[in-house]
């Protein structure tokens, strides 16, 4: 979903496939982009190696969009919860712009914890808390997103998101090599 939130952009003309995802990845590396991952990997085209954040970042990088990384590397609530990311999230839907419905044109989220990743969409306020909106691929042929709640969070240990800048960049001047922002 982050990439086909790019299709208005003059560098995708189609949600790619996961084959043409490996493809643009090793393209991505052969370019230089993420020179450790290249060798921690290795070839991934026809392989069923994961595709996580860092990946991601390097296919954005490549294709022009300058991305970043946040890493929530540990639990900063009780229980093992991590309401930092939360925070976070609602703060990247809710700054900025919004038109006259109060709808921002914000790119949906890359969310990877522990080899599993999902689309956040959204955030909804209610009474209750913070439901943070996702669309999982473990969930079949889902119309609408998933609430994903605070109480989740205690699965994973780690998270990482992957966000883009909205307008697109040359290619030279997006960094090759990977960082991230960690919180806390």
């Amino acid at each position: 979903m982050l990439l086909s939130s790019l299709i208005p952009l003059p560098i995708l003309n189609t949600v790619p496939q996961v084959i043409e995802l490996q493809q643009m990845l090793e393209q991505a590396w052969n370019a230089g982009f993420d020179p450790d991952g290249c060798a921690q990997l290795g070839r991934v085209v026809n392989t069923r190696k994961w595709i996580g954040a860092t990946e991601i970042y390097c296919i954005l990088a490549h294709l022009g969009v300058r991305a970043h990384i946040v890493d929530f590397h540990r639990a900063t609530g009780a229980n093992g919860t991590h309401p930092a990311l939360f925070t976070w999230i609602v703060e990247y839907f809710t700054s900025g712009s919004k038109d006259e419905r109060g709808l921002t044109n914000k790119h949906p989220l890359y969310l990877q914890h522990q080899g599993h990743s999902r689309t956040v969409v959204g955030v909804e306020m209610a009474e209750e808390g913070v439901s943070v909106l996702v669309f999982d691929p473990d969930v079949p042929a889902a119309r609408t997103p998933t609430r994903f709640l605070l109480s989740h969070t205690k699965n994973a240990q780690q998270y990482q998101i992957v966000y883009v800048d909205s307008e697109p960049h040359n290619v030279a001047q997006i960094p090759k090599t990977i960082s991230s922002t960690r919180i806390p």
